[in-house]
């Protein structure tokens, strides 16, 4: 007897070995939907003309099971005819067979007509560099005008000349070809995201490739140069924004105001920066004047945002006024397995990864809305926010004036950071609206299609954020206009506005500029 106990004991013992103590745990779980990696996808090889009409129908149908209200910008008859007319024109080509980016045309065409922010198809990360040279001049659209922000060839092309034609083309017909892609409610998010990808819709889509010969306006003279590609990596590490967190300040007649720049909300390492803005908020606790700059900042996790809102408040604050997902199989797939990612992220063993121990992972909200997900029936809308963000009482509230700078480049996440601000009224919002609106469809997951292999970006959830605007982007209370002549000489309106606020302030004045 005394045998079998030892025996029974050494079994338990190695169960509990092999479940909390042996270090090997299994591989990291794969995403559900997508079978194949982003670097085996050639632009430019071809796929049947079979298989891009098969997932024309097939996207048609993920819209319908899995998107969160597909037809709330746009009517289902309108969807399904420009999937019809989609299909028509593949078949018109009267070929077999055709370049898997030109299917990804007719597909991100027909995602495009959703026109609410998150629903396109993805452009692949190895297609940038399948591309065989940047088009080197980084451009800016003001006004509906294309000028040349930096030319990195070397041509001489002068800043902020205006660009008229490439290889003849006239710019302003480029932009007419380019425009139907963009999946973007507001049409200053839509010139942005132009500016952004430029090089790959020129070479991809109106296959301009390198060298092109570019007429622009210098000095009142129509002049024309011959422009050479550059390598992408070069282009990649010249045109890449500073995505990393950081602070500056400006100084106001003699009056330190210190700047806090956040490019965006995610980053790698949450307890640095939690720990940064921690220590940001402690060290100008005791000053008069703050400013935040969210201009550059495409979004990310809105509870990033939060953990800085809370160090302006000294209550609970409204951050939105719905927050409803659609349940349908796909989703749960990738809710599953951000919980076996979380466990593989923590060491816990893959065995346990079964309802309901994820309760005891992550954050209350994210087990929450993870049990609340997997066990609702599919075809369920849920409701998973709306109630007031709970403060973290630890921290203390700065007390002093805070601006906000806004862009149309501030979209997703930041938008909600940027409607909670406002509507809280947290401070000033000082810049031009948000690219992304007050009302959008969000949290959207990718799914492969099966003949192509290409992947849908398929939002599940409905968002509704505080404000008086649902089809309008977040305005600021101090609108900053730009024109040409201020990125020819590098004025950072924006600053210069909250200069002038500083300055009203210091001076006892009871108003301000109500616009610059």
């Amino acid at each position: 007897m005394k045998r079998i106990h030892l025996i029974g004991a050494a079994i338990v013992m190695v169960i509990l070995i092999v479940l909390f103590v042996y270090p090997g745990r299994g591989s990291r779980p794969d995403y559900p939907l997508v079978y194949h990696y982003q670097s085996e996808s050639d632009p430019y090889a071809n796929v049947s003309t079979a298989a891009c009409q098969q997932d024309l129908d097939v996207y048609v149908r993920l819209i319908d099971e899995v998107h969160g209200d597909p037809y709330s910008f746009v009517p289902e008859e309108a969807f399904r005819a420009k999937a019809a007319e989609m299909k028509a024109r593949v078949a018109a080509m009267g070929v077999d067979s055709i370049q898997l980016v030109d299917c990804y045309f007719y597909l991100q065409e027909l995602a495009a007509v959703m026109q609410d922010e998150h629903t396109d198809i993805s452009i692949l990360s190895g297609w940038w560099d399948a591309m065989p040279s940047a088009f080197p001049i980084r451009v800016k659209i003001v006004d509906g005008v294309f000028y040349a922000a930096e030319d990195l060839s070397g041509s001489g092309i002068p800043s902020y000349a205006e660009l008229v034609s490439i290889d003849e083309v006239p710019l302003s017909a480029v932009l007419a070809e380019i425009m139907p892609y963009q999946n973007n409610t507001l049409h200053h998010y839509k010139l942005q995201a132009i500016e952004e990808e430029f090089h790959f819709w020129l070479q991809a889509r109106s296959r301009l490739e390198a060298p092109w010969d570019v007429e622009y306006v210098s000095d009142g003279e129509l002049r024309s140069v011959r422009v050479e590609g550059i390598d992408r990596q070069e282009f990649r590490e010249r045109t890449e924004h500073e995505e990393g967190y950081s602070a500056y300040s400006l100084d106001v007649e003699g009056v330190t105001v210190p700047v806090l720049d956040i490019p965006r909300f995610w980053y790698p390492d949450k307890a640095g920066y939690q720990s940064f803005m921690d220590s940001f908020f402690i060290a100008h606790a005791e000053d008069p004047y703050l400013v935040i700059d969210a201009r550059r900042n495409p979004g990310g996790d809105g509870r990033w945002g939060f953990y800085v809102l809370d160090y302006l408040t000294d209550a609970e604050y409204e951050t939105m006024k719905r927050f409803t997902h659609r349940v349908s199989e796909p989703y749960k797939a990738v809710r599953r397995y951000y919980i076996r990612d979380e466990y593989y992220r923590r060491g816990i063993p893959l065995v346990l990864s079964f309802p309901p121990v994820y309760r005891w992972l992550g954050d209350y909200g994210w087990r929450k809305e993870a049990e609340e997900i997997l066990s609702a029936d599919v075809g369920t809308y849920l409701e998973l926010g709306g109630d007031p963000w709970d403060r973290d009482e630890g921290k203390r509230t700065f007390e002093g004036e805070t601006f906000l700078l806004t862009s149309h480049y501030t979209n997703s996440a930041a938008v909600v950071f940027a409607a909670a601000f406002k509507y809280n009224k947290m401070g000033t919002i000082v810049g031009r609206e948000t690219g992304g609106r007050e009302s959008f469809m969000s949290d959207p997951i990718f799914i492969e299609l099966p003949g192509t292999t290409l992947r849908a970006k398929i939002p599940v959830a409905i968002l509704e954020l505080v404000g008086d605007n649902p089809s309008r982007g977040v305005l600021p209370d101090v609108e900053v206009e730009y024109l040409i002549e201020d990125y020819v000489a590098g004025r950072d309106r924006d600053l210069d506005a909250v200069r002038d606020l500083v300055l009203f302030s210091l001076q006892g004045r009871t108003g301000g500029p109500g616009g610059v």
